[in-house]
C-alpha cells in the first residue's frame, strides 16, 4: 500500500516528534490541526482514523490506530479541493482531494502490492490519485476547506503559471554582456555608414531607378544609362 500511495504523489510518514505530531523541517510549525479524521485514499483504500496537521507548505495525516502509520504532501501537489455532500462521491460529508501525481516513471498505480482485504482496492488496479478526509464532526468541514484555500495561496504551482504565461529565465551577466556587445555593434554600424553613406543603400532602390531610367522618354526613344 506504500508503493501505491507514494505512485499518486503520497510521501509515507513512519515517525513522530514526541508530542505525537509530525516531524518538521526548519522554520516549519503546525497551522491547523483536526481531529478524528477518516482518510480514504483512492475509491476505497481507508487508512482509519486519524490527524491531520497543516503546516505552511504542506498537510500530514497520522494514524491514530498505528503510530507507524501516515502520509504527507506538499500544497503543489494537491491540484483541487472541494466539499463533498452528495451521497455518490461519499456516503458522508467529506473534503474531497484531488492529487497531480505527475507522468513519472511508474505512473499511477505503478507500485506493486495491494493488500487482499475488502477495504483495499483489487491489486492490480490503478490506485486512483484522490483522497477523502471524512470528519467525525461535520462541522470542521468549513474550517478544513478554509485552510486547505489558504494553503494553495501560500504555495503556488509556479510549473502551471510558466506554462500559462510563458515565463522566461535568464542569467543576467550573459544580457549585460549582449547589451555591451550590441552597443559596440551600433558603434561600428555609425562608423562604417559615416566613411560611405551609400553603402547601405536598399538593393532594391538601385533597380527601380534603373528600371525608370529605361521606360521611354516623351519623344518615344528608350533612355538607357550612361548615354549609350
Amino acid at each position: 500500500m506504500l508503493e501505491q500511495a507514494e505512485s499518486i504523489g503520497l510521501q509515507p510518514v513512519a515517525e513522530r516528534s514526541a508530542d505525537g505530531g509530525p516531524l518538521l523541517e526548519d522554520e516549519e510549525s503546525v497551522l491547523h490541526k483536526f481531529e478524528r479524521l477518516q482518510l480514504v485514499i483512492g475509491a476505497s483504500t481507508d487508512q482509519g482514523e486519524g490527524s491531520l496537521f497543516i503546516t505552511e507548505w504542506r498537510i500530514v495525516w497520522l494514524s491514530a490506530a498505528d503510530p507507524t502509520l501516515g502520509y504527507s504532501c506538499e500544497f503543489p501537489a494537491v491540484s483541487m479541493h472541494a466539499v463533498a455532500t452528495d451521497e455518490e462521491s461519499s456516503h458522508r460529508p467529506c473534503l474531497y482531494i484531488q492529487l497531480d501525481a505527475g507522468d513519472e516513471e511508474g505512473g499511477l498505480g505503478g507500485g506493486a502490492g495491494g493488500g487482499s482485504s475488502g477495504e483495499e482496492e483489487e491489486e492490480g488496479e490503478e490506485l486512483l490519485p484522490e483522497l477523502r478526509l471524512i470528519p467525525a464532526d461535520a462541522s470542521q468541514l468549513e474550517a478544513m476547506f478554509q485552510a486547505f484555500c489558504d494553503g494553495a495561496e501560500r504555495n503556488p504551482d509556479f510549473s502551471e503559471e510558466d506554462e500559462e504565461t510563458g515565463a522566461c529565465f535568464y542569467d543576467e551577466d550573459e544580457v549585460l554582456a549582449g547589451a555591451a556587445a550590441a552597443a559596440i555593434g551600433v558603434g561600428d554600424v555609425e562608423e562604417l555608414v559615416g566613411e560611405d553613406p551609400a553603402r547601405f543603400e536598399d538593393a532594391d532602390d538601385d533597380e527601380e531607378e534603373e528600371e525608370e531610367a529605361q521606360q521611354p522618354a516623351a519623344g518615344g526613344a528608350a533612355v538607357q544609362p550612361n548615354g549609350c
